[in-house]
């Protein structure tokens, strides 16, 4: 009577380890799920953050194309964007509740711009566990000539 006791103690602890065993795993599949939908919101708020950021730049008044206070969707001036790069880099402080850590550069691509392109905002960090860039294709009028070009705004979002 003694030995079928042991046993059915015996069986008692081999199946709460089998289940034990069990629970760990669906805990460890479980935190995998959960650590992947996590880096995946992260991705997609960093999207939306550098759109956002995208979107601000171009309603910017210091950028923005105008004739006669009409102003055109999609358009930087170009003397104002030389004024807004001395502007930006002088107030760095207000610019950074806009767009806080990125780098916003434009590039013209028509007619061939000589130089590297203009950088309007840059605060990087130096160790981002995320980086999202955004390329948003602008005309670029030049008042002097009243001609457009074509460029390209292109906007690094980095995430800490």
């Amino acid at each position: 009577m003694f030995k079928r006791a042991q046993i059915q103690i015996g069986e008692t602890v081999a199946v709460l380890l089998v289940f034990f065993i069990l629970v760990i795993i669906g805990i460890v599949f479980y935190a995998n799920f959960i650590k992947r939908d996590v880096s995946i919101q992260k991705e997609k708020s960093s999207e939306i953050k550098s759109i956002s950021i995208a979107q601000r730049i171009m309603f910017l008044p210091e950028l923005q194309c105008s004739d006669d206070n009409v102003i055109t969707d999609n358009c930087i001036d170009k003397l104002k964007l030389d004024s807004a790069e001395i502007i930006m880099r002088k107030n760095q402080i207000y610019y950074y509740d806009m767009f806080e850590f990125s780098e916003v550069n434009i590039t013209q691509i028509y007619p061939p711009a000589s130089g590297p392109p203009k950088t309007l905002y840059s605060r990087k960090i130096e160790d981002f566990s995320n980086k999202f860039v955004t390329n948003v294709p602008i005309s670029l009028y030049d008042p002097n000539t009243r001609r457009h070009g074509f460029g390209v705004l292109t906007i690094q979002n980095f995430q800490p």
